[in-house]
């Protein structure tokens, strides 16, 4: 299922000129200026694949490094206009894209994922609310 995002994702970027992983680091760099080490934990990527982008991405003056008064040694990334005028537009035709994939489910079946989804939410949050040493294993849990 990851795959098949991750290459809608490559369909909504594509024709911008951008891909999933480009997008991904201008959604956390929109989302609020953060440092690259703070994106990849988040993103769950490897903090030199998320410089890498970020480098490139500040080559065409999407993001800036600007200094980053909690830690100096550590840049914040954040949107310039230019990046947020490419990400408006991913949005855009993210939502286009997602209603038209929306269409072709019928309204039970939308009901249904959405309530799987809610429920491995609640899952995960309980999961990672709880101390790793202290975290059943998966057949404690069917127990």
């Amino acid at each position: 299922m990851n795959g098949l995002l991750m290459r809608s994702g490559e369909d909504v970027t594509r024709p911008l000129g951008q891909s999933s992983a480009r997008w991904q680091v201008l959604g956390r760099a929109g989302y609020q200026p953060q440092t690259v080490a703070q994106m990849a934990q988040e993103m769950g990527h490897a903090r030199q694949s998320v410089q890498r982008i970020a480098n490139a991405l500040e080559k065409e003056g999407l993001v800036a490094y600007k200094n980053n008064p909690a830690d100096k040694r550590a840049c914040l990334v954040e949107l310039t206009a230019a990046g947020e005028a490419v990400l408006a537009a991913i949005y855009a035709r993210d939502q286009e894209y997602s209603q038209q994939l929306i269409a072709k489910l019928d309204p039970e079946q939308l009901v249904a994922i959405a309530t799987a989804l809610d429920g491995i939410a609640r899952i995960f949050e309980t999961h990672f609310e709880t101390p790793m040493d202290h975290r059943p294993t998966l057949q404690e849990r069917e127990e």
